[in-house]
C-alpha cells in the first residue's frame, strides 16, 4: 500500500514536474495502491526514459486527453473482460520521422514528444507500435481518478501539454512496489511524491 508514503507540498512537485523531473504519482489504497513515476511528455528524452525503464521497470505508458488522440487519428482499444476502473488503451504507436525500430528509449522519447508537436500528423505514427498511450477519462479526475488523470492533470498544474509518460514502479523482485521497497525507490533517487488526490484538490482550486 501507498498510504504510508510520505509526500512533498504540491507546490514543490508541480514545481519539479514543471522544470523536467521525474516525479512520483501515488495512487489511492482503496484503488491499486501503487505508485507511478511520470514525466512530462514534452520533456522525454532516451535517458530519462531509461530511467523510467531501469528503476521504475514497469510498462511505459503515454497519459494523454482523448482530444490529441482524435486530432491523431489513433483508435481505443476495446475493454473485454475489465474491471470497472479499467485503463483506457489507445493503439500503441511508433512516431516514424528521426527513428528506428521505435522500441529504443530513445525512440520511445521521440514518439511521446511528438504527441505535444502541433506540426505532427496521423500519417507520421506507425500502429501498432511500441508507446501505449493512455486516454484521459473525459470527466477527468472526477470522472476517473487514476494514475492517467493524474499525470494529465499534473501537467495542466504545471502549464505544460497536458500529456505525460508514465511507468508502474516495480520493486527488484519483480512485484509491485510498495512500503520500505518503494520509500527506498523515492529516497535513493530523491523523486519528489504527491498523490492524484492532492492533484485533484489542486486542480479543482483553478476551477
Amino acid at each position: 500500500m501507498t498510504s504510508d508514503i510520505d509526500t512533498d507540498p504540491i507546490e514543490q512537485v508541480i514545481q519539479a514536474f514543471a522544470d523536467g523531473e521525474l516525479v512520483v504519482l501515488l495512487d489511492h489504497p482503496s484503488r491499486e495502491g501503487e505508485a507511478d513515476l511520470i514525466l512530462a511528455a514534452e520533456f522525454a528524452s532516451g535517458e530519462k526514459l531509461n530511467i523510467l525503464a531501469t528503476v521504475a521497470r514497469g510498462l511505459i505508458a503515454l497519459a494523454i486527453t482523448g482530444r490529441r488522440l482524435g486530432e491523431l487519428g489513433i483508435p481505443m482499444i476495446q475493454p473485454v473482460n475489465c474491471a470497472e476502473n479499467w485503463p483506457h488503451f489507445a493503439e500503441p504507436v511508433d512516431y516514424t520521422i528521426g527513428t528506428t525500430t521505435g522500441a529504443s528509449a530513445f525512440d520511445l522519447a521521440a514518439t511521446a514528444r511528438a504527441f505535444t508537436d502541433p506540426e505532427a500528423r496521423p500519417e507520421h505514427f506507425a500502429r501498432p507500435g511500441h508507446l501505449l498511450p493512455l486516454r484521459e477519462d473525459a470527466g477527468g479526475m472526477t470522472g476517473r481518478a487514476g494514475h492517467t488523470e493524474g499525470a494529465v492533470g499534473l501537467a495542466r498544474l504545471a502549464g505544460l501539454y497536458p500529456a505525460a509518460v508514465i511507468c508502474e514502479i516495480m520493486a527488484p523482485d519483480g512485484t509491485m512496489a510498495s512500503g520500505e521497497a518503494l520509500k527506498t525507490i523515492i529516497s535513493e533517487n530523491n523523486f519528489p511524491a504527491t498523490t492524484v488526490q492532492r492533484i485533484a484538490e489542486a486542480s479543482a482550486q483553478l476551477i
